[in-house]
């Protein structure tokens, strides 16, 4: 064979090696959806940006996160259901979301029952936690962050219309609060009448005056412009809160393992910037509030509260609600 045909043979072969492989590159590209609920500029919109970010970084472009905030893609039991079905592909969940789904994450948002950040974490890398986690694969979705990173360092608390340093001065405060009887029971318990709305609709339910206040940090308080009806924000630290990523099981399984790390590991990585941010916002948000909304800061005796929480949590195992053995397991995991 002529060298010069040899060549031109050659240099087929090679473009259709490249056309194939380059085709099966380029089939394995994938785009992921993945909603949140609070706005782009609080610390879960920080984070999840962070984590679409890392996402395209680690995969060189070839993977995209598209990402829908202050709840475009629904409220967080509809975006929860999302992820079952497949209508949406991720979902930055807050765990205590998940209380109507497997009895064991009804406990997160008791108050006064983990003593810190440590303590919960050790719950959720615990077996106390694995019936969730099961739940969640039968459901149809699974975790993506294994070592529980993204840590709210930005303290809970509530805002209000008018200044509350103890449960005895809630005399029947309209409170907003989630759907979720842990939550319900624990605002009641601490005086206040709850009211539930959806976070994204929290603002409005304000200007209507449908609501006096809410839970929420000190950051979220002033991202979601809520300051600006409920002039008071009250630390009253009576949870801890993680968060994590919630992804459809057979969309992540759909992937390759390079993909899957990927996702695993931009998750890590993005955990960084969201505690940072969480960490930093609490004193600038202060700033803010003051500052831009005339707002207050009360950091009352916990003492009270303490007292208030003892007797909702006693009341939620009488009425089997909860399991006050596996209280006792929780308690003993510090």
């Amino acid at each position: 064979m002529r060298p010069k045909i040899w060549l031109q043979l050659l240099s087929t072969f090679v473009l259709a090696v490249t056309f194939i492989y380059g085709g099966a590159t380029m089939a394995q590209e994938v785009t992921l959806r993945i909603g949140t609920v609070d706005t782009a500029n609080s610390h879960s919109g920080v984070g999840v940006e962070a984590f679409a970010k890392e996402v395209n970084r680690l995969s060189k472009g070839t993977m995209e996160i598209k990402v829908f905030h202050a709840g475009q893609l629904g409220n967080i039991p509809a975006q929860i259901a999302n992820v079952f079905s497949g209508a949406q592909d991720m979902h930055l969940i807050y765990p205590e979301f998940l209380g109507s789904l497997a009895e064991e994450a009804r406990v997160i948002s008791l108050p006064y029952l983990f003593n810190d950040m440590d303590h919960l974490k050790k719950f959720y890398m615990s077996s106390l936690w694995k019936p969730v986690l099961d739940r969640l694969e039968q459901q149809g979705s699974v975790m993506l962050d294994n070592e529980w990173t993204w840590t709210i360092l930005d303290p809970r608390g509530f805002n209000a219309t008018r200044p509350i340093y103890s449960p005895a001065d809630f005399k029947g405060l309209k409170l907003r609060i989630w759907e979720a009887k842990a939550a319900i029971e624990t605002w009641k318990g601490f005086g206040a009448n709850p009211v539930v709305v959806p976070r994204p609709e929290m603002y409005l339910a304000f200007k209507q005056k449908i609501i006096e206040g809410g839970p929420e940090t000190a950051g979220v308080w002033v991202d979601q412009k809520n300051a600006e009806h409920a002039k008071y924000w009250i630390r009253t630290e009576e949870y801890f809160q993680f968060i994590n990523i919630m992804i459809n099981k057979k969309k992540f399984e759909s992937l390759t393992s390079d993909q899957q790390g990927i996702l695993r590991q931009a998750t890590t990585n993005a955990g960084a910037d969201f505690r940072n941010y969480s960490q930093a916002n609490f004193e600038t948000k202060k700033a803010i509030a003051r500052n831009q909304f005339g707002g207050h800061i009360i950091e009352p005796a916990l003492g009270p509260w303490r007292k208030a929480a003892k007797m909702t949590i006693d009341k939620l195992i009488a009425d089997k609600f909860i399991d006050g053995d596996y209280i006792e397991k929780i308690r003993a995991l510090d």
